[in-house]
């Protein structure tokens, strides 16, 4: 269960949790879940437009803005950019990690054993360039997520937080294999007395029928198995696009629930340092109660002097009345400033989900009311 303050400010655990709250936030959550998952099945372009949205929800996320994933009025454009900004960082991370286990495995003696390692860091590298990619799609340029400098102290200051993320990527894409797995396994034994059927005719009738006809039955059956799977093949396709989709978006916006602790409203131009990370409520230290005032309970006051006398009033009293608010001049609208590129894109009201359908957090409502009779 989770209760709309489990969603506010950062919390080190809980990601899933926190993730699925979010997702289904609104009612009709699974549509967009839908679309996306038909939009996979466009080369390339599908791809960048999916990962562009979960990045771009993400990033509303790590504003420390709690919102469904839009439903209407999606700027498809704007989320294909980031999913081909994302790819492009995750080539180049993918050629520098290449190029590092190249040289590592042309060291004498030691080669095999840094290989080794890197092979099992390698692992990890998926959430580690989602950091990276969240950050690039904070600022909307590709720079930023190839700052190496900023994504390690990131990564190396709550190493822990992203694990507990690569677990649900990991446990997630284990459920998504066992399940194609298994609806592959049916589907192979129901192909297989068709097979057997034609292997056993072309066996006993080998003698008999001319080569020819062996071909024509051979294509006969795989057109026939392929007829008879295709259904089935289809309906799982589908079924793992649903459920990549879901592990997508549930991952994506828990490294923007981590990525709230460095506080990112906070964030100046990109090669800038980080701000202070901030601290989870529950790791605050208690307040010494002493502390609050500048003088302790048991601490004497000071004793009280003289008042001070009455200063005379220096204001002119014959002075003239100030000017008539109609004689007042208006002020005049500043015109909006151009967004810095170098600053991260603040979230702007289009970016959120405009839909009348929000429902509340599981367990939102049953909190007791006080001025309820």
């Amino acid at each position: 269960m989770v209760y709309e303050s489990d969603l506010e400010g950062f919390r080190k655990d809980r990601y899933f949790a926190r993730s699925w709250a979010l997702l289904t936030r609104n009612r009709g959550w699974i549509k967009p879940v839908l679309v996306m998952s038909v939009a996979l099945l466009v080369p390339l372009v599908g791809y960048f437009g999916v990962s562009g949205y979960a990045l771009e929800w993400a990033r509303l996320t790590a504003w420390n803005i709690n919102a469904a994933p839009k439903q209407k009025n999606v700027r498809v454009g704007e989320c294909i950019v980031s999913g081909g900004r994302a790819i492009v960082i995750s080539l180049v991370w993918a050629l520098v990690f290449a190029i590092v286990m190249a040289i590592a495995g042309a060291i004498p003696l030691l080669g095999g054993l840094l290989v080794f390692l890197l092979m099992i860091l390698n692992i990890f590298m998926g959430v580690f360039v989602s950091v990276a990619q969240l950050r690039a799609t904070i600022y909307q340029k590709v720079g930023a997520g190839l700052r190496v400098s900023t994504i390690k102290k990131m990564i190396t200051h709550d190493f822990g937080g992203l694990v507990r993320i690569f677990g649900i990527n990991l446990i997630g894409g284990a459920l998504i294999a066992a399940v194609g797995a298994i609806v592959t396994l049916f589907v192979c034994f129901g192909l297989l007395p068709q097979l057997f059927s034609t292997v056993n005719y072309l066996y006993y009738y080998d003698g008999f029928i001319s080569s020819t006809m062996q071909t024509q039955a051979i294509v006969q059956m795989v057109f026939s198995m392929i007829s008879s799977a295709l259904p089935a093949l289809i309906l799982l396709l589908l079924a793992s696009n649903i459920m990549s989709v879901v592990l997508s978006l549930l991952v994506c916006t828990s490294v923007g629930l981590w990525m709230r602790q460095f506080n990112v409203a906070a964030w100046g131009r990109d090669e800038d340092p980080l701000p202070e990370p901030l601290r989870e409520p529950r790791d605050a230290q208690p307040r010494d109660p002493w502390a609050s005032s500048s003088q302790g309970p048991y601490q004497q006051e000071t004793a009280a002097g003289p008042e001070p006398a009455p200063q005379e009033s220096t204001t002119d009293e014959t002075e003239a009345p100030a000017q008539d608010a109609s004689e007042a001049q208006a002020p005049q609208p500043e015109e909006p400033a151009e967004r810095d590129v170098s600053q991260p894109l603040a979230p702007e009201p289009d970016d959120l989900p405009a839909d009348p359908t929000t429902s509340p957090v599981e367990g939102q409502d049953d909190q007791p009311d006080p001025f309820k009779d």
